[in-house]
């Protein structure tokens, strides 16, 4: 018998579909063979161990252990809590505040600009070059006298005639240069600060510019400024004057203000 028959037999014998004829066959070729023994026994061993694992084993519902773990409760109706309506007043706003702000702002804006730029001590008629200008301070021929420079030469003239009250500071320039001349009127910003500068006589070739710190005219012909500074802390401090020709200068003096 080959060894596939031998093998099919045991299958069957295990199954219990081996007649009787052919189990006796079989027992004998066993008898005679010990390894057919072996491979029935280890076979028998295999049936009986499945055998028990299948008789052991549970019939699991999945779907009912699935809904036993879930917590039901969470995915309960919840009752309704009573809405409330929080009745916020205009001041909570914000179009309300903003607007509110920028109002106070302007406002704020106004009275710094009333308070700082105008000199009300002692403020008499205005001088006549002033009228009709921003910062109207005492009359000029009323100020106290600084200095008055001077500087000639056959291609520029320039007069610098600087006097002071307790709040304001005005120079008045007189340049006239055939060719371009550049005049600066140079200072220390934490003691002046410039409030205008009106062009009493000026041509279309001449500019004015300031800055913190310094005035500069680039002038050509004959014009005249009327210059303000605000006076900070009306202590003394100097005001330099100085004229540029070609970029080289050609003359530079100070002027000094709050000499009392």
């Amino acid at each position: 018998m080959t060894e596939k028959k031998i093998i099919e037999k045991i299958y069957r014998k295990l199954d219990g579909e081996l007649p009787e004829s052919e189990f006796r066959d079989l027992e004998q070729y066993i008898a005679a063979h010990p390894e057919a023994g072996l491979l029935l026994k280890e076979r028998e061993k295999v049936k009986t161990m499945m055998e028990q694992e299948t008789s052991c084993s549970i019939e699991i519902d999945l779907k009912n252990e699935i809904l036993k773990k879930i917590n039901m409760e969470t995915y309960a109706p919840k009752e309704p809590k009573a809405e409330i309506k929080v009745v916020r007043s205009f001041w909570t706003m914000p179009a309300f505040r903003f607007g509110f702000v920028f109002i106070l702002g302007i406002f704020a804006g106004f009275v710094l600009f009333t308070v700082l730029k105008a000199d009300f001590s002692g403020a008499k008629k205005a001088s006549p070059e002033m009228k009709g200008t921003l910062f109207n301070s005492n009359s000029f021929d009323e100020m106290k006298t600084a200095d008055v420079l001077q500087y000639e030469s056959p291609l520029a003239k320039a007069i610098c005639n600087v006097r002071y009250s307790t709040r304001i500071v005005e120079i008045r320039v007189d340049l006239s240069s055939l060719y371009p001349v550049r005049s600066t009127l140079e200072f220390d910003f934490n003691n002046f600060e410039v409030l205008n500068i009106q062009n009493v006589s000026v041509n279309d070739q001449t500019t004015a510019m300031a800055a913190s710190n310094f005035i500069q005219i680039n002038n050509v012909g004959d014009n005249k400024f009327i210059i303000q500074l605000y006076n900070k802390n009306k202590l003394p401090h100097y005001i330099d004057f100085k004229i540029y020709q070609n970029d080289s200068p050609v003359y530079q003096n100070s002027v000094q203000v709050n000499k009392e």
